[in-house]
């Protein structure tokens, strides 16, 4: 079952809301995903050793921060896909910090496709699913914030020309994207948003979490597969390093 999203009025601004978590999803205090978990000595652990005893505790929300490393949060990501336990739950609080997590994710999937090339096992795909959430800021205030809740899928081939692709800026309204992305997927149509920069890829990621609430009642979900592109520019002279997210439909 999904969480339960407020209204797209309610949606406005850099991060906007949700009021609650998804029904069985426990959102336990974060751990910062730069630090590392200590051992009962009060030592940093080594990193990529301390999910299990994490989840144990109930709680698998990592925080991403506007100077988290990517690759960082990439390999816990692909860790977690690979073990018998769910991925984590990434959060992010403005531009910055969801464009590390979204490039997180992309390099994460670039690890588990390159696994499954070569390893004796299959791997798991990621799919992503955008949603608002308020968070304790420590005073008597809330802040808001956008959450990446991942879960594991069977891959599958992708063929981007069967669907419909969009440009996003870090000055295009994100309740409007999401309402051309929300037009599409009702017509079975799949969309493709190419951002560049972290501005670009906040509005297009909080454009699917708004187009998540428009279909809401439809019997329809929205996700996403971010990775990563090179857009030519000026005539074929320049490259410039993209990411692009691949929206899906899913019946619920």
């Amino acid at each position: 079952p999904r969480a339960r999203m407020e209204s797209p009025s309610e949606a406005e601004g850099v991060m906007s809301q949700a009021d609650s978590a998804p029904k069985g999803r426990s959102y336990a205090p974060a751990q910062h995903a730069s630090r590392r978990p200590q051992n009962k000595d009060g030592e940093p652990s080594k990193p990529g050793t301390d999910f299990w005893d994490r989840i144990a505790r109930g709680n698998n929300t990592t925080k991403v921060g506007n100077n988290t490393h990517p690759r960082e949060v990439a390999g816990q990501i692909a860790a977690q896909a690979r073990a018998a336990v769910d991925c984590p739950v990434l959060r992010c609080i403005g531009p910055q910090s969801t464009n590390q997590a979204v490039k997180a994710i992309a390099i994460a999937r670039t690890y588990l496709h390159q696994s499954d090339q070569s390893g004796e096992r299959s791997h798991p795909d990621l799919a992503v699913y955008p949603e608002f959430v308020k968070v304790d800021s420590g005073a008597d205030d809330q802040l808001s914030a956008m959450q990446l809740v991942l879960s594991k899928r069977s891959r599958r081939p992708c063929n981007v020309k069967e669907g419909r692709s969009l440009k996003v800026g870090k000055d295009t309204d994100a309740r409007s994207l999401a309402g051309a992305i929300a037009s599409c997927t009702r017509e079975g149509s799949r969309v493709e948003l190419t951002a560049i920069g972290a501005g670009s890829v906040n509005q297009a990621i909080k454009s699917v979490a708004i187009a998540r609430q428009y279909v809401e009642e439809e019997a329809i979900d929205l996700c996403c597969r971010p990775e990563f592109v090179e857009i030519t520019e000026d005539g074929g002279e320049n490259t410039t390093s993209a990411l692009r997210l691949l929206v899906l439909v899913e019946q619920t």
